[in-house]
C-alpha cells in the first residue's frame, strides 16, 4: 500500500481542509436524515412520562403500576418515567404545561383538563364503567342512615376527586343534603386512604371514599376490615382513564393502545398487572363513557 506523505505546511492545510469539508457533509447529511425522519413521525419518543393521579399514598401507587410499567416498556419498546405529583390540581397541571405525556386520570380531573388541552382519552379498566363511592363510618357508631349523621364531622377525599368529592356530594345533592349547611364539619382529606383512617381513628364521623380503593387496602392488609363499617353505596358510574396529548406520537400511541388491549388473565404473566390494578382487562375509552359525570360536574361545579 503506497503511503500518504504531507511535505511541507501546503499540503497539511490542505488536508486539514479535506477533512473538515468531510465532517460537514456527514453533519449535513446526518441533519437532513433527522428532520426528514421526524417530519413524518418517526422516530417515536424514547421516554414517555407518565402522570398518575395521587388517589393514594406514593407507595401504594408505585406498587400497584410498577407491574405495568415494566409490561409496557417490554411491550411498546418505550421507556416509561413515572411521575406523581403532589395532588390532583398539580397532575392536571403538569398534562395542561405538557410536563407529562400521559396522565392515569380520575373522572373529573379527566373533564377538567379535557376542557383546556383536548386530552385524548385512550384506554380504561373494564371495572372504570362500574365505579362507586362508599360512605364509611365507625363500627362502633349505631347509625344506619345517612340522614341519621346531620350535625356530625365529614370527610370528602381531595376536591378535584370524582369518587371522593364530586360524585359523592351529587349523590347527597339527591338526597337535599348540602353537606355545608348539613354537617357540623367539612373536611377534605386528599386521599382514599385517608378518609378512611380518619373514620377508623374517629377524627370524622362519616367519610366518602371510592370503594375499589378501600377494597385494596383491606386486600393488601392496610386496613382491617373491622376498621370501618360500609353505611352506603352509591350507584355505578364512570370513572379513571388513561389519556394522553392531543399531539401525541400516532404510531406510538396506536403501540400502547395494542399493548394494553393485549392484557389477559388467560396470560399467567399477565396476572399480576391485572390483579395489582383490579381489573380482568382493558377497553378502548371513548368521549361519551364520561357524559354522566359532564353532567352532574355541571350540576355541581358550575363554571
Amino acid at each position: 500500500m503506497k503511503k500518504i506523505q504531507l511535505t511541507g505546511r501546503w499540503n497539511v492545510d490542505r488536508f486539514c481542509r479535506f477533512v473538515l469539508a468531510v465532517l460537514v457533509c456527514w453533519i449535513v447529511m446526518l441533519t437532513a436524515a433527522y428532520a426528514d425522519t421526524a417530519q413524518n413521525g418517526m422516530p417515536a419518543p424514547q421516554i414517555l412520562k407518565l402522570g398518575i393521579l395521587p388517589d393514594s399514598s406514593p407507595e401504594i401507587i408505585k406498587q400497584r403500576f410498577s407491574p405495568l410499567m415494566r409490561y409496557l416498556e417490554r411491550k411498546a419498546d418505550i421507556r416509561i418515567e413515572l411521575l406523581i405529583p403532589s395532588d390532583y390540581r398539580e397532575l392536571v397541571r403538569q398534562f395542561t404545561t405538557k410536563k407529562i405525556d400521559m396522565a392515569f386520570f380520575g373522572g373529573y380531573t379527566f373533564v377538567m383538563t379535557q376542557r383546556e388541552t383536548k386530552a385524548v382519552p385512550l384506554i380504561m379498566r373494564d371495572i372504570d364503567l362500574h365505579f362507586s363511592t362508599v360512605f364509611l363510618t365507625h363500627p362502633n357508631n349505631t347509625k344506619q342512615k345517612l340522614e341519621d349523621f346531620r350535625g356530625g364531622r365529614f370527610s370528602f377525599g381531595d376536591a378535584l376527586s370524582t369518587s371522593g368529592h364530586v360524585m359523592p356530594r351529587y349523590f347527597l345533592h339527591e338526597r337535599n343534603i348540602r353537606p355545608e349547611k348539613y354537617f357540623s364539619e367539612v373536611r377534605y382529606s386528599g386521599g382514599h386512604d385517608t378518609t378512611a383512617f380518619w373514620v377508623r381513628d374517629n377524627q370524622v364521623d362519616l367519610g366518602a371514599a371510592n370503594s375499589d380503593i378501600i377494597k385494596n387496602l383491606i386486600q393488601d392488609g392496610l386496613l382491617n376490615k373491622n376498621d370501618v363499617r360500609i353505611l352506603w353505596e352509591t350507584p355505578v358510574y364512570t370513572n379513571y382513564v388513561f389519556a394522553i396529548q392531543p399531539d401525541y406520537d400516532k404510531e406510538l400511541r396506536d403501540r400502547l393502545l395494542d399493548s394494553f388491549l393485549a392484557l389477559t388473565p388467560r396470560v399467567q404473566a399477565h396476572q399480576e398487572i391485572l390483579t395489582a390494578l383490579g381489573t380482568s382487562g382493558f377497553l378502548p375509552a371513548n368521549n361519551e363513557d364520561f357524559e354522566i359525570l359532564r353532567k352532574a360536574v355541571k350540576i355541581m361545579v358550575p363554571q
